[in-house]
């Protein structure tokens, strides 16, 4: 092994491993948002497929917007709270991000068909409304932090896991050397890994400790444009064409730090010292997509309504954006500093289509009089449908072969109450549970949520607040199968996180 000088690399390569890794879990992100609603209707668990007569039909169901007597505005603000539990590596964290902003705002417009004068206004056709709201339907905002110490692996490990899989040599002698730019390349400059006749391997020893903090932001929106038929009370028809915004933020810095691993060779300075470095990646994903509802509302009886609905894919063309960097500093046995390694940013972009899954509802909603109602819906989305598209052929043939190996269709499950406890004062509680979308992982979401509601005139106020909870997982690296090293070989340290989002919705109507 030869002692080498730090370069300035030339030229980027077209993507690199770190960048197509985050596409399988990416595409199954994105499909997840949920219906937008208003504070009325998610005081009800989201159950709206077969209610109707809210702004809420437009992203849901609607034919719900057949219901409606006269046109309606709404505004609904958000504040929402997300705190993160973790346990890594034997060691536990927590962390959190609040933020408020706009969950939705929309207006109804009610246009009764015209009929001669005498006629039955409940024969025919009765109304044929409008509408055309703003959802927000997925939000990003999240800070995750876990540490610990690694007696298994390190990142190294990892890097030149990279370095062997990219096939170069020596790369003071080969022609065929580490692409530049490439992580693995950053990792050879800063001296985290080296070379032999054997191949690359870590210079980094175990017992290391590891911290990992992400930030993330962003959401997903969806402006709605439909239409809604009423047929003699009894029969409600909709469509609506939703036209959907992503913009999603995820800023990762990862740590590693603890003693070098003394080999033949090594530079003097670095023997018996120890080491600390530092990745860093931004992803910025944006695009727009569209997608259309279809739904139907049936009366068989004034206090029974009956609905169906589905939701097509949504079309999404996305322009992503990733960057990275990786330096690293050491120390002497006696503690003093070397002059720290560092390495020019590396950007990546690319662009990609994506098919989310379809959606099936269908729902029940008995009205209790004038003293509430009872609303409960079934749904299901099949995520093993989602499609990637790229100009990658290797990741796209990969990504979708991961979507059919991991993920699978599953069924979501929502229920509500609403009970009118004065003239005019109503008391809402609902409940949802979305199954897990994995195999051969139990990650299912449930939400808890209440609500109060105030008509008076022609206008109205709802206040919901709700609570989800989640778990998932987070590795900061995996180590392949093929990697030479049979202690870690196909090990990537991960973190357990467990999941919670409180958030308060605040509607406010007026009819017209």
């Amino acid at each position: 092994m030869k002692l080498r000088s730090i370069f300035i690399v030339a030229g980027i390569v077209l993507a690199s491993n770190s960048l197509y890794a985050q596409y399988t879990s990416d595409v199954l992100r994105f499909s997840q948002p949920e219906l937008g609603s208003s504070a009325r209707f998610k005081g009800l668990g989201g159950a709206q497929t077969a209610l109707g007569g809210d702004i809420s039909s437009l992203s849901g169901n609607p034919a719900g917007l057949g219901f409606f007597t006269k046109s309606e505005f709404t505004f609904t603000p958000e504040f929402n709270n997300f705190k993160v539990g973790s346990e890594y590596l034997g060691s536990t964290q927590s962390d959190k991000n609040s933020k408020a902003g706009i969950n939705q705002v929309g207006v109804v417009f009610y246009s009764p068909v015209n009929k001669p004068k005498g006629s039955d206004l409940n024969s025919g056709w009765v109304s044929l409304n409008f509408g055309v709201g703003y959802n927000k339907t997925n939000n990003f905002n999240s800070r995750i932090s876990y540490g610990g110490k690694n007696s298994k692996s390190s990142m190294a490990d990892y890097f030149a896991d990279l370095a062997i899989a990219s096939g170069g040599g020596d790369p003071a002698t080969s022609t065929d050397a580490l692409a530049a730019g490439s992580l693995e390349q950053m990792a050879y400059n800063t001296f985290l890994i080296e070379y032999d006749p054997a191949g690359y391997f870590p210079t980094t020893a175990l017992n290391n400790t590891q911290q990992s903090v992400i930030n993330r932001s962003g959401s997903q929106s969806e402006v709605n444009i439909g239409m809604a038929g009423n047929y003699e009370n009894k029969l409600y028809l909709g469509l609506s064409l939703g036209l959907t915004n992503l913009n999603y933020t995820s800023d990762l810095a990862f740590t590693e730090s603890g003693n070098n691993l003394n080999y033949t060779g090594q530079p003097a300075d670095f023997l018996n010292g120890t080491y600390t470095f530092d990745y860093n990646s931004i992803q910025e994903t944006k695009g727009n997509g569209i997608n259309a509802k279809l739904g139907l509302i049936y009366k068989p009886v004034n206090e029974l309504r009956l609905g169906l609905s589905f939701v097509t894919p949504t079309w999404y063309s996305l322009t992503d954006n990733f960057s990275e960097n990786l330096n690293a500093s050491y120390r002497r046995a006696n503690g003093s500093a070397v002059p720290e390694y560092t390495n020019p940013l590396s950007s990546y972009n690319s662009e990609y289509s994506l098919r989310t899954p379809y959606k099936v509802s269908g729902g029940a909603a008995y009205i209790l009089g004038n003293s509430g109602l009872i609303t409960a819906d079934v749904e299901y989305v099949d995520y093993s449908s989602i499609h990637f598209s790229s100009n990658f052929p290797n990741e796209e043939r990969r990504t979708n072969l991961d979507v059919a190996n991991l993920y699978k269709g599953n069924f979501n499950y929502r229920a509500g109450l609403e009970f009118k406890v004065v003239d005019n004062f109503m008391l809402r509680g609902g409940y949802s549970f979305a199954g897990s979308p994995y195999k051969n992982l139990d990650f299912t979401t449930q939400a808890y949520s209440g609500g109060l509601g105030y008509r008076f005139d022609n206008y109205y106020v709802d206040v919901t607040y709700r609570h989800t909870k989640w778990d998932s997982t987070n590795s900061p690296y995996t180590i392949s199968s093929s990697y030479p090293d049979y202690n870690v070989t196909g090990v990537g340290p991960t973190a357990n996180l467990k999941n919670t989002a409180d958030n308060v919705f605040l509607t406010f109507g007026v009819r017209f």
